[in-house]
């Protein structure tokens, strides 16, 4: 991609997201020039949507199985920033349906940086990112996308992956000994006054219950030109119940048991 074409897309993703407003067709305009064709030019195009929207306040990963790697035709992990205006910390968060477009909820793990993990050659051992963790974090993303169907995974990643929202909840420092592939998370909703279960999961579907492995996946895959992975990013391993559709307005309780929970409101 040359530089106006970069420039160009970068524009219209981040009006669309701004804006909540769906692009009529990717590349948003023609030639197909502006759209990235692989892994280099959608990293380059991400990097221009982060530089002009806000700071990076953590990570997102997938790709982290070879399957998974296959299915998006991809050869190594993937990763896409979370952006401080749509980053809220706590156990309760408030938001309009009509900031985003297609939104759906994901219930997640998440780590909380308390040392850099600067980009290198040489790769991380495990003992080296669990020493950089300061908290285990539980969380709930709410992914959106702004691009029409079959975009590709290209454009998908330089629109940060499909992310609309992330709240980070209640930090847990004594995590090591959970059993996160059993650890049952339920997501339940009330609407007019009735409650009901939309989703409940475990840990099982993040590296057969490894969540940790995805953030030691993103250190050795980290995306380029962000500086590296910050003390204070929390990095999201990927959710656990699937990704369930918002019923519409009211409000959502993720309950992570014993770690915690996390309320969301719709209007």
């Amino acid at each position: 991609m040359s530089e106006p074409a970069v420039m160009t897309s970068a524009q219209a993703l981040i009006h669309a997201r701004r804006d909540a407003r769906a692009l009529p067709a990717w590349p948003p305009a023609v030639p197909d020039a502006w759209a990235p064709h692989d892994l280099a030019s959608a990293y380059a195009l991400q990097r221009h949507v982060a530089h002009g929207t806000g700071a990076v306040r953590g990570w997102k990963v997938s790709a982290l199985t070879a399957l998974q790697q296959q299915a998006l035709h991809v050869a190594c992990p993937i990763a896409a920033p979370l952006l401080d205006p749509w980053v809220q910390f706590g156990d309760a968060a408030r938001f309009r349906l009509a900031r985003f477009i297609q939104p759906r909820l994901e219930c997640e793990f998440a780590f909380e940086l308390a040392n850099d993990l600067p980009e290198r050659s040489a790769p991380y051992a495990r003992a080296e990112v669990l020493a950089a963790i300061a908290h285990l974090r539980i969380g709930v993303e709410i992914t959106d996308s702004r691009l029409p169907p079959r975009a590709g995974v290209w454009a998908e990643l330089a629109d940060a992956f499909n992310n609309g929202a992330y709240v980070v909840g209640a930090a847990c420092a004594a995590w090591q000994a959970l059993d996160f592939a059993h650890h049952a998370i339920v997501l339940t909703a009330e609407t007019s006054g009735i409650r009901h279960e939309l989703a409940r999961g475990d840990g099982r579907p993040v590296l057969d219950g490894d969540p940790l492995g995805a953030v030691l996946a993103l250190a050795n895959a980290q995306p380029a030109g962000y500086g590296g992975l910050r003390s204070g990013q929390v990095v999201t391993t990927g959710t656990c119940t699937g990704a369930v559709a918002i019923p519409g307005p009211g409000r959502v309780l993720a309950d992570f048991g014993a770690l915690g929970r996390i309320e969301l409101s719709f209007e």
